[in-house]
């Protein structure tokens, strides 16, 4: 992802991974009360975001008398971070990102399982 998302683009891009599910236009206009937004706008945000990777066309829906596609995000919200991540330091390979990134998110306590697993997951690269 080249273009980072406007704050509205990035609020539905949440709304898609609260949902957990494909969503149409109307259906986002819905779960969003406190926006004031004109469809319109949402279409080209929509288009917007299909453009940026992070989401899709998923498929049609019955909308009111007609139909009307329905999205998906492309990606989880963590899947997102590390893209960020990516994006804001191109001058660091992947080891050095990892090697500077762990110890920052290592500063909280971590249940003894959770290290298990990071273990099998280093064991298993």
């Amino acid at each position: 992802m080249k273009n980072p998302l406007s704050p509205n683009e990035f609020n539905i891009l949440q709304l898609f991974w609260k949902e957990n599910r494909p969503l149409s236009r109307p259906e986002i206009i819905e779960l969003t009360p406190n926006r004031d937004w004109n469809p319109n706008s949402i279409h080209l945000m929509l288009n917007n975001m299909i453009e940026k990777g992070v989401i899709r066309v998923e498929g049609m829906t019955r909308c009111g008398k007609g139909y009307g596609r329905t999205y998906a995000a492309t990606m989880t919200n963590l899947e997102y971070a590390a893209i960020l991540l990516q994006n804001a330091t191109p001058e660091l390979s992947t080891d050095e990102r990892l090697l500077g990134l762990l110890p920052i998110l290592l500063r909280e306590p971590i249940r003894p399982e959770t290290r298990v697993a990071l273990i099998k997951l280093l064991e298993n690269i």
